[in-house]
């Protein structure tokens, strides 16, 4: 995804979704695959104006802030949509089952979810699911397969790439800490069994993993707690880029060298890179995206099913991969770090989201 955000359509035979109106059209250019056959037809066919709930399983983050600025500003443009409910999990796994309960005792047409934890809510979405309210959730996997649609990319192949990466920034030989997501989360569980299998083999030794919540504060107090357990840190692996951001402050404020890292795509880091790398000879990143618009596509999903039309039972998205050797064609270096540099919100709309 290039600074200026060229459009598409989300277009396609199998794998895609069908475009929608133009007004619509603003998802960044971006591979999606299809697996898992195709779902709905006249089985999730309804009536509109439909009523829609969003289970979102927390919202302590900026991406969250902004994939909940791409849904709202989605639903807006369908007058087909008659309300669209949000419900803040506020990180607890049992308040979320509770709230997807809620929205289907309210008798929603359509649950869109991100879980706190692919198991816990499982049961609940396949309860709803059976009572014939199309369900789908994104972002983090959820168990199973009782569920009407899911999209997202792919947190295991992702977790390889990044640790491929930095296996090979270490020359396939160092010491390394571990940095995740919310404890119990499907996605970090998915990307670091992906990362093991890239490091299997090498010389890399894994001090500690520790859950940073992806929020960079968080993550610059476990940071400096594993900084002094450890002499010798020579690389981070995380698979969120606000952890890996505040990885890398906790070693400045330790003055310690700065080392190669891994996230997604956060300005934060992106700035850190670009202040620092010059004085810094072993700073390094790898960010794969994790697309704020993944919103935009789950209710897309969800209004072509109720629509009675089919779609893929999973679409996959394909993430942005951001280096050292095209960073500056993805860093905002005009707006806050908090901004995830994946996105579908204009710079006006982020500057009114973040200041």
């Amino acid at each position: 995804m290039m600074k200026s955000m060229p459009r598409r359509t989300l277009l396609g035979a199998a794998g895609a979704l069908v475009a929608m109106p133009a007004f619509a059209d603003v998802i960044s250019s971006a591979k999606m695959t299809a697996s898992g056959g195709m779902v709905g037809g006249a089985a999730t066919k309804k009536k509109p104006p439909y009523r829609i709930g969003f289970s979102n399983g927390f919202s302590g983050n900026t991406w969250r802030t902004e994939m909940l600025a791409s849904l709202r500003n989605e639903a807006s443009h369908h007058p087909e949509i008659k309300q669209l409910i949000v419900i803040d999990g506020q990180g607890s796994i049992t308040k979320q089952v509770h709230d997807i309960q809620n929205l289907a005792a309210q008798e929603v047409d359509a649950i869109l979810c991100i879980a706190n934890s692919g198991t816990a809510v499982a049961p609940a979405l396949r309860t709803a699911n059976r009572e014939g309210i199309v369900t789908v959730p994104f972002n983090l996997p959820v168990s199973g397969t009782e569920w009407t649609a899911y999209t997202g990319t792919d947190p295991s192949n992702k977790g390889y790439v990044l640790a491929k990466w930095l296996r090979g920034a270490l020359n396939g030989e160092g010491k390394i800490i571990a940095l995740g997501g919310i404890p119990g989360n499907s996605y970090t569980a998915a990307a670091w069994a992906g990362a093991q299998k890239a490091f299997a083999g090498s010389k890399i030794e894994v001090l500690a993993f520790k859950d940073a919540f992806w929020e960079e504060d968080k993550a610059k107090v476990v940071t400096a707690d594993l900084l002094a357990a450890y002499p010798q840190i020579d690389g981070i692996w995380a698979d969120g880029a606000q952890d890996g951001a505040g990885a890398e402050l906790a070693l400045l404020a330790a003055h310690r060298p700065l080392v190669p890292v891994t996230g997604d795509d956060y300005n934060g880091l992106l700035k850190l890179y670009a202040r620092y790398h010059a004085s810094e000879p072993k700073f390094d990143i790898a960010e794969l995206s994790e697309p704020t618009w993944e919103s935009v596509v789950a209710l897309r999903l969800a209004l072509k099913l109720l629509q009675g039309e089919q779609v893929p039972k999973e679409t996959i998205i394909t993430p942005q991969l951001i280096t050292s050797a095209n960073y500056s064609q993805y860093i905002k270096a005009d707006l806050p770090d908090g901004v995830y540099v994946d996105t579908n919100l204009t710079e006006a709309q982020l500057k009114t989201l973040f200041g």
